[in-house]
């Protein structure tokens, strides 16, 4: 027994489904914009959680090339049929539908098939197999459709089974049966301050079916409790017949206030009543803490320091990158993770070459090493602080200043030299398309020298600052603190935030001039 305590994912892991295969527990979490799409994690005892792959690994899976910010994959549902994985995906393009597809494995970490499209309807597909060998599709709104055994197809017509108790947006439909009762879940509310999860049940799979006599089973209604926007939820019986249900939230800086980490995991026990309703949480509220009979370590629950030094053939399913990475545009060597200065628009909707990760703490200090191998003036490469395309930050090492290396000139300057070989190291600040130059400084060092780069968030006074050495020893102090709001999921300018702030590196090059790389040899990120 161990007392855990929540979430028990960190940072932008919202819309968590689960899945029990004999005593493993594989989840997957929504990711929008970024790929690979549909991460995957694995546990045995429902507290410690692994990534072990992603389903969309493919852009002939899915393209988001294009998409908007907060667009593309939603939330995702995995279930398990016949010895194989099943995991429905709504794939959200705002045409104006939602278009939701399958993709199957053999493995719960893939490879996975080819998408198949189902309908387009709205969004939350979840697959619920009844044990009668009937298939069912469940997507939000209530609606159920009969589908294929091989899940080819939809069979006959749709039918909206509970729209829910007349909350907003009824989303993130489940199903389970059990004592003969077939139970309709629904998330209401929004996924904002009024998120809630209700119930409903039925003796049919079509209804009629009786809402549960004391819904909201899910809510949190005192602003001043540190899990706010309780919602989202989907159920599993763990190994020793215990019920408890995984479900999406926020943990706010101030009441009613900004969420950094944006929407989380979260575990809450489940409670069976006699009359076969079930109540989660303490009475319907989330609870900070909890027992799992099937914890034997609490240890590392919540990961402190990740020391990556991008061995292997792959990158770990850590990583992601901002939509599609550019073709060709990186590779993994016996010596670390080479990007190459491949030109893109960085707040622009297409291919990328930003790698991101999620940031775990509300404080934390992230530090890279790299080798800067520029060919051109204007190539960069470092590390971001990025949100989407509308807010994000670049501190970089770069080669050249001026306007040949792509910055303006300064006009009060007449007749003076503004061009500039060399290294600098500088910081870039992106909101709204807008660029601000930060800080800059130019270094005594030649190409292929090493540079370490770090940033640090004050959890107390959300403020970053930044720092960088030539020998991992003594670090110079760039001289700013930039307050960490304009990067928060609650100041989107143009659509609906659903992501929250990540960290990572990137390279970038300039078009239709040679292009130089960077090797990146490690990258150390610790929660303070």
């Amino acid at each position: 027994m161990g007392v855990i305590c929540n979430p028990i994912l960190t940072g932008d892991h919202p819309d968590p489904s689960i899945v029990r295969v004999g005593t493993d527990y594989y989840m997957v979490t929504s990711t929008f914009q970024f790929f690979p799409g549909v991460l995957i994690l694995h546990s045995k005892d429902l507290a410690h959680w692994e990534p072990i792959g992603h389903v969309v690994t493919r852009k002939s899976q899915l393209d988001l090339t294009g998409l908007p910010d907060s667009f593309g994959v939603f939330a995702p549902d995995i279930s398990y049929y016949d010895g194989k994985f099943w995991v429905v995906v709504p794939y959200y393009h705002g045409q104006p539908r939602c278009t939701n597809l399958l993709f199957v494995a053999d493995r719960p970490e893939g490879p996975y098939s080819e998408a198949t499209v189902l309908n387009h309807h709205f969004i939350d597909p979840s697959i619920f197999n009844d044990d009668d060998g009937k298939r069912y599709l469940v997507f939000g709104g209530g609606w159920v459709h009969e589908l294929a055994e091989d899940a080819s197809r939809l069979i006959g017509e749709a039918k909206q089974v509970w729209p829910g108790t007349g909350g907003a947006a009824p989303e993130a439909p489940h199903i389970i049966k059990r004592n003969g009762w077939y139970y309709l879940m629904l998330a209401e509310g929004g996924t904002f301050f009024e998120h809630k999860e209700t119930l409903a049940r039925s003796l049919s799979i079509w209804g009629p079916y009786e809402p549960c006599p004391h819904n909201p089973v899910l809510m949190q209604t005192n602003p001043e409790m540190k899990i706010q926007k309780a919602g989202h939820g989907k159920l599993v019986e763990d190994v020793n017949g215990e019920w408890w249900m995984f479900h999406l939230g926020g943990r706010p800086l101030t009441p009613g206030g900004f969420c950094p980490l944006g929407r989380e995991t979260f575990l809450q026990p489940v409670q069976w009543t006699d009359d076969d309703w079930f109540m989660v949480g303490e009475q319907g509220v989330p609870m900070n803490e909890i027992e799992l009979t099937l914890v034997e370590n609490i240890d590392g629950i919540v990961q402190v320091v990740d020391d990556e030094h991008f061995a292997g053939t792959e990158l770990s399913a850590e990583w992601e990158w901002v939509r599609h990475p550019v073709e060709g545009g990186f590779g993994l060597t016996q010596e670390g993770l080479s990007i190459d200065c491949k030109p893109f628009i960085p707040f622009g909707l297409q291919s990328t070459l930003i790698l991101t990760r999620r940031w775990r703490h509300f404080g934390f200090e992230a530090t890279t090493k790299l080798l800067f191998h520029p060919r051109s003036l204007g190539e960069e490469a470092g590390i971001t602080l990025y949100r989407d395309s509308d807010a994000f930050l670049f501190f970089l090492i770069r080669r050249g200043i001026g306007q040949t290396s792509g910055q303006a000139f300064d006009v009060t300057k007449l007749h003076e030299n503004q061009e500039h070989d060399g290294l600098y190291v500088e910081l870039n600040q992106y909101v709204n398309v807008g660029k601000k130059i930060l800080a800059r400084s130019m270094l005594p060092i030649k190409p292929g020298d090493p540079i370490w780069l770090r940033t640090r968030l004050v959890e107390k006074s959300q403020t970053f600052t930044f720092y960088y050495s030539l020998d991992d020893i003594e670090y110079t102090n760039m001289g700013v603190e930039l307050p960490a709001q304009f990067l928060y999921p609650e100041n989107y300018t143009r659509f609906l935030c659903f992501t929250a702030p990540r960290l990572g590196i990137y390279a970038k090059g300039v078009y239709g001039e040679p292009e130089g790389s960077a090797l990146f040899r490690t990258f150390i990120y610790r929660g303070i």
